[in-house]
């Protein structure tokens, strides 16, 4: 026997919403790859820490001296070759964590970044379930007994029942 074509196709479509939220987690996962020069990890840096002086730019975008500085202490570090979490980590630790503009992707900060997807997926499951419940509530009739008891009724308050 062959389920019915509703059923296949929201079969189909939690498949696919499935489908899409592995592929997500998994490009969030997958790094693009290193940048090829120096100096555009320095730039892909400082597009991540916040200018400590401006308001609301970050330290790529901002001509600031405090700006610059930063600029160059990036610069620095990336010749030295440490790594974008050592360089954001030492930045932070000298302006203050209210300077990283993203919060990394592991460990408890990571959580910020997987919880949004979850609470929606979760809202969808939510909204499907009781959009599916709402389709399958039964349309209630009268029965032979309510006919009765309602005849009944009216028979007791002087009524005959009959049209008015």
């Amino acid at each position: 026997m062959t389920a019915p074509a509703g059923r296949s196709f929201r079969r189909w479509s939690w498949l696919a919403i499935a489908a899409l939220v592995i592929v997500a987690f998994v490009r969030a996962g997958v790094s693009d790859g290193a940048p090829r020069t120096a100096e555009e990890r320095a730039r892909d840096i400082a597009a991540t820490i916040k200018c400590p002086t401006c308001r609301s730019q970050s330290v790529a975008g901002s001509d600031s001296a405090a700006a610059r500085a930063i600029r160059a202490e990036i610069a620095r570090r990336v010749d030295d070759g440490e790594s974008a979490d050592e360089i954001r980590s030492a930045i932070a630790a000298t302006y203050g964590d209210d300077v990283l503009l993203t919060p990394a992707r592991s460990g408890v900060e990571g959580v910020v970044w997987v919880l949004p997807v979850v609470a929606l997926v979760l809202g969808l499951a939510a909204l499907s379930a009781v959009f599916a419940r709402w389709r399958r509530a039964p349309v209630l009739g009268a029965t032979d007994e309510d006919r009765a008891l309602v005849e009944r009724a009216l028979a007791e308050s002087g009524r005959d029942g009959g049209p008015a």
